[in-house]
């Protein structure tokens, strides 16, 4: 019975720093200099799963008893589909806007995010009970969503040469 207990603390402290990870590494790509409000708020979303995650790392390694919401963070859920992409799945909220319009009114309610680090991909509305449905209904899910556009970089502004007095 130890046993088990040892190896389910293991587990959970194993796939608690995967998703820090995870999170964390999503998180920091972002190019904050060209990023838009969508690429703010995907941004703002995985911060919020890696502090989830170093929540859980952190009640684990304190060996006292984490609750079932401490674990199970409703807010995000992880599948992997098929051809063995992990994918970070999230509902994402757009605040409201002032001035021009930057997201498709489509998205303005709101959408599922999946993913994966290398690919984004969005769908909405966001599905009722999302967080409830099985891993393989996430997948369907997230094979139906559409791939979210990459920003490209821009080229930075020419500087002008100093002006020389004399």
């Amino acid at each position: 019975m130890a046993g088990e207990d040892s190896a389910t603390i293991q587990q959970t402290r194993d796939q608690a720093r995967q998703k820090l990870k995870s999170a964390l590494d999503a998180a920091c790509r972002a190019d904050v200099d060209q990023a838009d409000t969508g690429e703010f708020i995907r941004i703002e979303e995985m911060l919020a799963i890696a502090t989830d995650a170093a929540r859980s790392a952190v009640a684990v390694r304190q060996s006292r008893p984490s609750t079932a919401a401490e674990l199970a963070h409703p807010e995000h859920r992880e599948i992997e589909d098929a051809r063995g992409i992990r994918w970070l799945v999230f509902a994402v909220h757009p605040s409201a806007t002032r001035g021009r319009v930057t997201i498709r009114e489509h998205f303005r309610a709101g959408w599922l995010a999946f993913d994966s680090g290398i690919e984004t991909r969005r769908l909405a509305p966001i599905p009722d009970g999302w967080e409830r449905m099985t891993d393989p209904e996430l997948v369907a899910l997230c094979d139906r969503a559409e791939a979210a556009p990459r920003r490209r970089k821009s080229e930075p502004a020419e500087v002008p040469p100093p002006k020389l007095d004399g």
